[in-house]
């Protein structure tokens, strides 16, 4: 058996996923953390080719400030798409 991270669950629903915001059943915040979370794996990606290794730290914070949120709701975005 397969156990998923939350993101990988959220990126299997596919096109579901609207779906089931529109209708209630998952909360619409839940789209912009998938936004914000995407972003963080784009920049950490980028980082590391810069620096030859990961910058997780830093690659929450580069997206914290882009989106005008604290690195601390960034690092709780992190920790819930990473859980299971």
């Amino acid at each position: 058996m397969v156990i998923l991270t939350r993101y990988e669950s959220i990126t299997a629903l596919g096109d579901n996923f609207l779906k089931l915001i529109a209708q209630g059943f998952i909360p619409t915040h839940i789209l912009d953390w998938k936004v914000y979370y995407e972003a963080y794996l784009t920049e950490a990606e980028a980082l590391k080719k810069q620096y030859g290794r990961t910058k997780k730290t830093r690659a929450a914070g580069n997206v914290a400030d882009t989106y005008k949120i604290s690195e601390r709701c960034m690092f709780s975005i992190i920790a819930f798409m990473e859980g299971r």
